[in-house]
C-alpha cells in the first residue's frame, strides 16, 4: 500500500513539474511570436525607408542631370543618402 501511496504522490508531482514546464513554454512561444512579429515590422520599415531613399536619390540624379550642373552640396547629400541606404540594407540583412 505504502508503495502505491509513494508512485500517486511520484506521479503527481511529475504531472505538476510537467504541467508549469508546459506553461513556461507556451508563455516563452508567446513571447518568441511577439518579437519575430516586431522584426517583421522592423524589416517593413526598413523596406520602405530605403525604397524612399532610392527615390530621393534618383530626384537628385535627375536634376544634377537636367541641370547641366551641380549645386553646392548636390554630391555630398547624394553620397549622405547611398550611406543612409546602405545602412538600412545592413539592417535588412542582420
Amino acid at each position: 500500500m505504502n508503495t502505491l501511496s509513494n508512485r500517486l504522490l511520484a506521479v503527481k508531482e511529475k504531472v505538476t513539474r510537467l504541467t508549469r514546464e508546459h506553461e513556461e513554454l507556451r508563455q516563452r512561444s508567446s513571447e518568441s511570436d511577439t518579437a519575430a512579429r516586431d522584426s517583421h515590422r522592423n524589416v517593413d520599415v526598413l523596406k520602405a525607408r530605403v525604397a524612399e531613399l532610392e527615390r530621393e536619390n534618383e530626384a537628385l540624379r535627375q536634376g544634377r542631370s537636367a541641370g547641366g550642373g551641380t549645386r553646392p552640396g548636390t554630391k555630398e547629400k547624394i553620397d549622405e543618402l547611398v550611406n543612409e541606404i546602405d545602412h538600412c540594407l545592413a539592417l535588412l540583412k542582420s
